[in-house]
C-alpha cells in the first residue's frame, strides 16, 4: 500500500503499465529515522527521491549559527531537493526530519533505469519538476509581493501542518520575519 501511495503520487492521473508498477516497488526502500535525524547534509549530493509515509520534514540553510527554512514536506508527500538530486549537484542546504519519520525512497539510478525502460516515466518526473517549479515561483511571489499578515494567513490556509508542527522560530523564519513580527501577526487573529 506504502509503494502503491508513492507511485501514486509520481504517476498522478496517467495511465501506467502493470510492468513500471512492479519494477518500481522492487526499487523502493523503506528507512526509518528518529526525530531531528539529518538525512541530507549541505555539500553532500543528494540521491533519493522520498516519500513521507508518516513524519514532517525540512529543508533549510544555516545562517549565523540559525536554521532558515525553506521548504516542509508532511505526510504522503514526495520530498526531494530538485537541483541536487536532478543535476547530482552538492546540496545547497540540508534536509532534516523533525518527527520520527518513516520514508520510502527511490535511488538516482534506479530512477534513470526506470525512465530509460519505460518512457511513460518520462513523463511522470516532468509532471513533477514542474509542480514544484510551480511551488517554487509562488513561494518566492507570496515572499515578495504580499504582507506579513497575509504570508501567515495563506499558510494557515495551504500548509496548515507547519503551524501545528513547526516551532514558532521556524516559522517565522519561513515566512521571512522576526518572531516579534509573527507574534504580532498572531496576536490579530
Amino acid at each position: 500500500m506504502e509503494n502503491e501511495d508513492f507511485f501514486n503520487s509520481l504517476a498522478g492521473t496517467n495511465k501506467t503499465s502493470n510492468e513500471l508498477r512492479t519494477q518500481f516497488y522492487k526499487m523502493v526502500e523503506k528507512e526509518v529515522h528518529p526525530r531531528h535525524k539529518t538525512i541530507l547534509n549541505s555539500g553532500q549530493v543528494c540521491n533519493h527521491v522520498w516519500f513521507i509515509v508518516q513524519g514532517f520534514a525540512m529543508a533549510y540553510i544555516e545562517k549565523e549559527d540559525k536554521k532558515i527554512p525553506y521548504q516542509f514536506w508532511d505526510k504522503n508527500e514526495i520530498m526531494i531537493p530538485v537541483n541536487s538530486f536532478f543535476k547530482q549537484l552538492p546540496a545547497d542546504g540540508c534536509i532534516k526530519v523533525l518527527e520520527k519519520s518513516t520514508l520510502l525512497a527511490i535511488s538516482f539510478n534506479n530512477i534513470k533505469k526506470l525512465t530509460e525502460a519505460f518512457p511513460e516515466f518520462n513523463l511522470f518526473m516532468c509532471n513533477l519538476l514542474l509542480d514544484l517549479q510551480y511551488s517554487a515561483e509562488r513561494r518566492i511571489f507570496n515572499l515578495t509581493s504580499i504582507d506579513p499578515g497575509e504570508r501567515y494567513a495563506l499558510l494557515m490556509k495551504e500548509s496548515p501542518f507547519i503551524i501545528r508542527k513547526a516551532s514558532v522560530e521556524l516559522i517565522s523564519a519561513y515566512l521571512g520575519v522576526s518572531r516579534k513580527t509573527l507574534n504580532r501577526v498572531r496576536a490579530k487573529r
